[in-house]
C-alpha cells in the first residue's frame, strides 16, 4: 500500500472542482493507496460519506485568498512532515509550498500559456493587464520550483506548457478527460422547468473565468433579437447573489435583452446530468482551456454543441460541434440560428458527438485507471 498526500485545497469552483472530486472518490476506496488528503470547504461538502470514512487522514482548508495562501502552505508542509508520504499530488496547482516528497501537479491555468488571450482579455484595463502578467509570472516560477511532474489533459496543452515554461516533456503526463460517472446512471432525470418552456434553451456549463468570455453572450443576444427576431433562453451556472451576475445582468438589461438570460446558480456537481437533459444545445464561448467535461458531457447527453474556434477545441471536439469565432458575436449569433433550422445538422452533430465518446474519451473507469497507473508508476520509479 502507497502513502500519498492529496493537496485539493486551491480547486473550489468550474471543472477544476468536478476532476478532483472524481479523483477522491475513486482514490479513497482504492486498496492501492493509503490516502492523506487536504480539501477546502466546497470539496468537502460535495464529496460522499464512503469517500471522508476510507480517508485514513483528512483535513480541511479554508479557501485563502492569494496573499494567505503561503501561510496556508506552511500549514499543508506540516501535515505532510507528519505523515511523511511516498508523494504528493497537488490535483491542480500551483501549490504555495514545497514538499519534502516528489510531487506531482496538475496544471490548468490557461491564461498563463495563452499570454495573447490574456492580454486580449485584460485589454480595456491595463492596470489589471500588468497585475495579471506579474501575477502569472509568478505563478509559473512557484509552479517550477513546487513540482517533479507535471499532468495536463490534452497534447495541446503539455506542449504549450513545455514551451512556456521550458518544462521537460518526459515530465509531463497526459490524461484525458472524462465526464462524471452520474451520466451513465439509468434514473431518470428530474424535469427542473424554468418557465420558458416553449424557446430553445441553450445551456452554458461555465464558472465566470474571464477566459469563459461568457460577457459576448450579451452582445449575441442583442444580435438575435433585434437582427434576427430570435428568442431564446440562455441558462447559466452563477450564483443569482453574486457581483458577476448582478454585474452581467445589469448589461444584458442595458441593452435591453435581460429577458435572455436565467441561471441555476450554483449547483452540485452530481445535478448537472439534469441540466443538460432539459436544455436544448450546449454553447461555451471560450478563449482559452487546459481541457473541459463540457465536451464528453454535451456529447454523452446527446446535445448539440456550440463552440469556439480554436486549437484546444478542434483537438476534443473533431466532427462533433458547431464552432465559431468567439470574438465575433455576429458568428456565434448567425451560427446559433442556422444550428436551429437544420435538424439534419443537429441529428448528425449528435450522432458524431456519441461515437466521438466512444472511440476517443476515456470512460471515468478508465481515466481513473490511468490516474492510478501513473501514481503507482511514479511511486515505484521512486523508490
Amino acid at each position: 500500500m502507497s502513502l500519498i498526500l492529496i493537496d485539493a485545497s486551491i480547486t473550489s469552483k468550474g471543472g477544476g472542482l468536478q476532476v478532483a472530486l472524481s479523483f477522491i472518490e475513486n482514490v479513497a476506496i482504492d486498496p492501492s493507496f493509503e490516502v492523506i488528503c487536504v480539501v477546502n470547504p466546497e470539496i468537502d461538502k460535495q464529496l460522499s460519506i464512503l469517500a471522508k470514512d476510507s480517508i485514513k487522514h483528512y483535513y480541511v482548508e479554508s479557501i485563502e485568498p492569494i496573499y494567505k495562501k503561503f501561510s496556508q502552505g506552511k500549514r499543508i508542509a506540516d501535515i505532510e512532515k507528519k505523515h511523511k508520504p511516498a508523494l504528493v499530488f497537488v490535483v491542480f496547482g500551483p501549490s504555495y509550498w514545497r514538499s519534502n516528497a516528489p510531487c506531482l501537479q496538475g496544471f490548468a491555468l490557461p491564461l498563463m500559456v495563452y499570454e495573447d488571450t490574456r492580454n486580449y482579455v485584460y485589454k480595456n484595463n491595463i492596470k489589471i493587464k500588468v497585475y495579471q502578467k506579474i501575477l502569472n509570472f509568478f505563478k509559473a516560477k512557484i509552479f517550477k520550483k513546487n513540482t517533479d511532474y507535471a499532468v495536463v489533459e490534452t497534447q495541446t496543452f503539455k506542449n504549450r506548457l513545455s514551451s512556456f515554461m521550458n518544462f521537460e516533456k518526459d515530465k509531463i503526463f497526459v490524461i484525458e478527460n472524462s465526464f462524471n460517472s452520474n451520466f451513465l446512471s439509468s434514473e431518470k432525470t428530474i424535469d427542473i422547468r424554468n418557465s420558458h418552456n416553449d424557446i430553445i434553451k441553450i445551456f452554458i456549463p461555465s464558472a465566470y473565468y474571464p477566459h469563459k468570455n461568457l460577457n459576448i453572450l450579451v452582445e449575441v443576444a442583442f444580435l438575435l433579437k433585434t437582427e434576427f427576431n430570435f428568442k431564446l433562453i440562455f441558462n447559466f451556472l452563477i450564483n443569482e447573489n453574486s457581483k458577476d451576475w448582478k454585474n452581467f445582468i445589469s448589461s444584458a438589461e442595458n441593452k435591453e435583452v435581460g429577458e435572455y438570460f436565467s441561471t441555476y446558480g450554483a449547483v452540485p456537481n452530481i445535478k448537472m446530468k439534469e441540466l443538460y437533459a432539459i436544455n436544448d444545445f450546449v454553447l461555451l464561448p471560450t478563449l482559452a482551456e487546459a481541457s473541459t467535461a463540457v465536451y464528453p458531457e454535451s456529447f454523452i447527453s446527446q446535445k448539440v454543441l456550440l463552440t469556439s474556434d480554436i486549437d484546444f477545441a478542434r483537438e476534443l471536439c473533431g466532427n462533433a460541434a458547431v464552432f465559431f469565432d468567439p470574438l465575433n458575436a455576429h458568428d456565434i449569433a448567425e451560427k446559433i440560428l442556422a444550428t436551429f433550422k437544420d435538424p439534419e445538422l443537429q441529428a448528425q452533430l449528435i450522432h458524431n458527438g456519441l461515437e466521438r465518446v466512444k472511440n476517443t474519451y476515456l470512460t471515468p473507469e478508465q481515466k481513473w485507471l490511468r490516474q492510478k497507473n501513473m501514481l503507482l508508476n511514479l511511486i515505484g520509479n521512486l523508490k
